[in-house]
């Protein structure tokens, strides 16, 4: 084209009426390939041959402009022609629209309308589409009474161009009614009119529009396939769809990408994940987005497999991923290693750039714990938004780094960026976390400055907060100004903070209250509800729950309230109900068999609890250490030691038995049996009071009912301090304070029932030797446990409290392993050092 320009520069002179036409087309040819360079070098040519006097070429060069983007040239180019016509006033108006620059291009509307041109079809039809993007309804008014004035109005295009107005402004009413008066409806009216109903949520009616235009005889074309994918989508019509893609293969247009992008959303909706594949499978040139939205589709249903094989197509099909391609591969990855190659080939790519995929990597490195990478990248990147800000506090949060979550927040409130609702929301779980109301108490207090008190995110997030931090009344308090009483949610976390502060009755309570008045529980209000009735012995409550749950369906579809069943069950004392739920069980996991375990461990039938761990094992389940740590103190509490060294086998195969919670559960299990069998022995040699000892060694290894509700998955049991005569002898004391920590294994100092009590120097020889037996058979155990954990060391420690040289030597083996005692433990040893300097100073 250069050498073209250099050759017409002699001849202008000889050929002007031919030169003009030359020039035009190659200004067309500058606007097809959208070139505006080599049209800026056409331009300096008209300008040095006289011709941008020309209108022809003036015209041509402001629609090469427009199209380009170059609007201030385009503006200033149209300021300086000295004559103008409608094809002229038509191009920049249409060039401002195209852009987005709506309110300018009814500005130019104006100026055009006060001269003395009248504005045509194609003018009205550029403006109504300037005053559709503005979404400002009285300037479509005013050019409706312009076109009105005109006589314009009975034109296809201005016709169109009014229900598309009226549609993007909300005025669904009047679009509706200018649609109806168009005497003979073309496709392009079909679809402007489907379009608004969809843009304004009314997906109902615009699928209907559509059957109406079928039935009329008038087929649809693509643009209306893809608006009415887009209505299957968003109503999860599974059998709308179906009927759509066979519409789309008889009319060929089956293999569009567009058209098959919007039937992946509604099948990802609704999870026909097979039919996905096979609908994407017809493609024969799908665009990276569709390969995205298949991946998304496949990563969120569990088929991982399948993604990664698309995502390993896409990254040979095209390297250089766009933004969202790039963020729908990196959700695929799970280890530190994917995260790395993937990181690396973006890092190739210069993808860093994008915001979405700096941030996705800042959470990928957060969710495996590698929070030194996740702020190197955040500190890397050129530029950070209120995302960026939010996922590296929430990675902090869940790796238990509050500290530095609030630094962040310091850092963030300098940058001068608006705090929105996912943030203030992060800070507040930062504060739940560390337990600190006086945190809780500011954040709320930011929470009301910058107008964000009204969000039920934010109120759930604070209800929450004061719940964990034992502030249950004022979470109430919150819960009852909250603006959206309907809102599921809110509910279930006043429900569970009911429970977590031992208030289960008005759990209860405000679980019928919220039925009475509309709720719709989900199945979280069901299992949170269950569980406490169980906890207060509820069982007609429960029952009625229970109806609930067999009516919504949940019953048979979600194990976690199956399992709240099992558990309503088993502690309101009703066995039989409890079993015939659990072989009702469609589905059921490894804490439905351990609740049902420990069930028949509670009502003395081992033989049973073991048929039922043969089954689990038969069944191909893994119990977690968990279930393992629970089945095991119920083994050692009740005596159900052939169940109890069952489990320790199958722990044994399983790898678990450096896991600490399962270690101090064994510790405590076979101590626990040896102590019981020997002190019933010894009941039986002692010459006076049996009845009185049987009465002791019974009330040392019954369980605290009340308090045994409360357990989660490692409990601890409690006892209530009772002081009674004083005149036993100290050792009988010491054995008891041992004997009692092993049974109930808490780390909290115990003090035992004392009795009034004789017992002869032959029956203290006897407690004593049963005392020594234990301690041996117990630290045998220990000495195979490979973890050396604080909260081991600690607990063997409260065991050696009874004997002083015991305690010493074994706090000096603490000291030469390095581990750290913690505070319970070391309130023990000093008492003993008190002990043995008073006695000193007695001397």
């Amino acid at each position: 084209m250069a050498e073209v320009l250099e050759i017409l520069g002699p001849f202008h002179l000889i050929f002007p009426t031919s030169e003009v036409r030359l020039y035009v087309r190659m200004l067309r040819k500058c606007i097809r390939s959208r070139d505006s360079f080599m049209g800026s070098l056409v331009h300096a040519h008209v300008i040095k041959c006289g011709f941008n006097s020309d209108l022809l070429v003036s015209n041509v060069l402001l629609d090469m402009y427009a199209k380009a983007g170059t609007l201030v040239g385009c503006d200033k180019l149209f300021d300086e022609m000295p004559e103008r016509d409608l094809i002229s006033w038509c191009t920049l108006i249409s060039g401002f629209v195209n852009h987005g620059f709506d309110l300018e291009a009814f500005l130019i509307f104006r100026r055009m309308c006060s001269g003395s041109l009248k504005p045509n079809r194609f003018v009205i039809s550029s403006v109504l589409k300037a005053c559709g993007g503005s979404r400002i309804l009285e300037l479509g008014l005013l050019v409706h009474g312009i076109v009105i004035k005109s006589g314009l109005f009975v034109d296809r295009f201005v016709e169109v161009g009014f229900v598309d107005m009226y549609a993007k402004c909300g005025d669904v009413e009047s679009a509706l009614k200018l649609f109806y008066e168009i005497p003979i409806k073309s496709p392009v009216a079909w679809n402007a009119m489907i379009s608004g109903f969809v843009q304004n949520g009314y997906f109902i009616e615009g699928a209907k529009l559509c059957r109406d235009m079928c039935r009329v005889g008038l087929f649809m074309d693509l643009v209306t396939l893809r608006i009415v994918a887009n209505i299957a989508a968003v109503l999860e019509m599974f059998e709308f769809c179906k009927n759509l893609h066979d519409y789309a293969i008889k009319v060929g247009l089956s293999t569009d990408s567009f058209v098959v992008a919007e039937l992946v959303k509604l099948l990802t909706n609704v999870g026909e994940v097979e039919y996905m594949g096979k609908l994407f499978s017809l493609v024969k040139r799908p665009e990276t987005s569709l390969y995205s939205l298949v991946i998304s589709g496949y990563h969120l249903h569990g088929y991982r497999e399948e993604a990664v094989k698309l995502a390993e197509a896409l990254l040979s099909l095209d390297p250089n991923l766009r933004e969202g391609d790039s963020v729908a591969v990196l959700n695929l990855c799970l280890s530190k290693g994917e995260i790395m190659q993937l990181h690396a080939r973006l890092f190739k790519a210069r993808q860093f750039s994008y915001l979405s995929v700096s941030n996705t990597l800042i959470s990928l490195y957060s969710k495996i714990g590698e929070m030194a990478d996740a702020g190197e990248i955040f500190r890397e990147m050129p530029a950070n938004d209120a995302i960026s800000w939010t996922t590296i506090m929430a990675g902090y949060v869940q790796n238990l780094q509050f500290g530095k979550a609030l630094d962040t927040l310091r850092a963030f409130r300098k940058t001068g960026i608006q705090l929105d609702q996912y943030c203030i929301a992060t800070i507040i779980n930062t504060c739940t976390g560390l337990q600190d109301i006086s945190k809780g108490k500011q954040i709320h207090s930011l929470v009301i400055i910058l107008g964000l008190a009204f969000s039920d995110f934010i109120t759930a997030s604070l209800v929450h907060m004061y719940a964990k931090c034992g502030f249950i009344e004022v979470a109430a308090k919150l819960f009852s100004c909250a603006l959206s009483p309907q809102n599921i949610v809110l509910k279930n976390i006043m429900l569970s903070g009911y429970c977590w502060n031992s208030q289960p009755e008005k759990a209860v309570l405000l679980f019928f209250r919220e039925c009475q008045s509309g709720l719709v529980p989900d199945q979280f209000t069901y299992s949170t509800a269950l569980n406490a009735c169980a906890d207060v012995r509820a069982k007609e409550a429960g029952e009625q729950i229970h109806c609930r749950v067999a009516k919504s369906g949940f019953e048979s579809s979600d194990v976690i309230v199956g399992n709240a069943i099992i558990n309503l069950y088993m502690k309101c004392g009703c066995l039989a109900n409890a079993c015939k739920f659990f072989y009702s069980m469609k589905s059921c996991n490894t804490n439905s068999y351990a609740m049902l375990m420990l069930g028949y461990i509670q009502n003395r039938c081992s033989s049973e609890a073991l048929q039922l761990f043969s089954r689990m094992q038969q069944s191909g389940l893994r119990a977690n250490p968990v279930a393992f740590a629970r089945l095991l103190r119920g083994c050692a509490d009740l005596s159900a030691i052939d169940l109890g060294k069952q489990v320790h086998a199958s722990i044994i195969k399983m790898g678990m038995v450096s896991d600490v919670y399962i270690d101090n559960a064994l510790v405590g299990m076979y101590a626990k049996s040896a102590v019981r069998d020997e002190a019933l022995e010894t009941s039986e040699e002692l010459s006076m009071k049996d009845d009185q000892v049987c009465d002791l060694i019974d009330n040392e290894f019954s369980q605290a009912e009340e308090t045994e509700n409360n357990l989660k998955a490692f409990g601890l049991f409690t006892l209530q301090e009772v002081e009674q005569n004083h005149g036993c002898n100290e050792d009988i004391t010491n054995h008891n304070s041992s004997v009692t920590s092993k049974i109930f294994e808490t780390f909290l100092p115990v003090t035992v029932i004392r009795r009034n009590l004789k017992f002869n120097s032959s029956a203290v020889n006897i407690m004593n030797k049963v005392n020594d037996d234990c301690m041996i058979e117990e630290n045998n155990v220990f000495d195979k446990i490979l973890a050396k954990e604080v909260v081991l060391k600690n607990s063997t420690g409260l065991e050696c409290a009874g004997n002083e040289r015991a305690s010493v030597n074994f706090f000096n083996i603490m000291q030469e392993d390095s581990v750290i005692s913690d505070q319970i433990l070391l309130v023990v040893f000093f008492v003993i050092a008190i002990l043995r300097c008073s006695r000193k100073l007695t001397v």
